[in-house]
């Protein structure tokens, strides 16, 4: 129990510090517009619009990623498409996840598999610190497996030693903070799906790959 609290803890830590910066963005404008005398209310009234729509599309982005979804039941990759391209749409991000690896690739995608992909998302756009591309791939191998890689690619990548270390399940809850909680969310995710996640890694880009028997 101490330690499923633990973990609860670290992900709110990490949330919070996500949605501070366009939730605050909000209040700002907010503040400018009610100022005797401020001549700027088309740049104010713009940072209010710009940054309730960052906040609305990190809520949804996230409550894909960490909300309780349905054990049964497929999902529509193409939805799950739209919002990863308005979460990354105000970032130095790229996302490339084209339609014919969605729900045109004849491939089902259960509610829990949408939920690991989003958050391997997040756990790729975190070693991009300068920007950079995603690429999301997903199909099957020879043995009719569903294979899915989350690639990120850019300069300066950074990709650190304790990543590999949590998706090899060495590292328990008490080693955890909010900078590494994410990883190990994903790797619990990929644990609970029966699903194998590996990576290969060079100086400029990272490739997770999930295989689900």
């Amino acid at each position: 129990m101490i330690e499923e609290l633990q973990l609860a803890e670290l992900l709110c830590t990490r949330l919070c510090h996500d949605l501070t910066g366009p939730i605050g963005a909000v209040n700002n404008g907010a503040e400018f517009l009610s100022e005797e005398g401020f001549d700027l209310k088309g740049q104010a009234v713009e940072l209010i619009v710009s940054s309730a729509f960052s906040a609305v599309t990190r809520l949804q982005f996230y409550r894909m990623a960490y909300g309780k979804v349905r054990d049964q039941g497929e999902v529509s990759l193409a939805e799950k498409q739209k919002l990863a391209v308005d979460f990354f749409a105000d970032s130095k991000i790229t996302l490339d996840w084209p339609d014919s690896h969605t729900d045109a690739s004849g491939i089902s995608v259960s509610q829990r598999m949408s939920r690991l992909i989003f958050n391997l998302l997040i756990v790729a756009s975190g070693v991009l610190i300068r920007g950079g591309t995603i690429m999301v791939r997903i199909g099957q191998n020879e043995q009719g497996q569903k294979l899915m890689s989350v690639s990120a690619s850019g300069a300066g990548m950074k990709w650190d030693a304790e990543i590999d270390k949590i998706f090899a399940g060495k590292i328990t809850v008490a080693d955890l903070s909010p900078k590494n909680v994410q990883i190990y969310l994903t790797r619990r995710f990929a644990d609970d799906l029966h699903a194998t996640i590996s990576c290969r890694v060079s100086e400029t880009e990272a490739v997770i790959e999930v295989l689900q028997s």
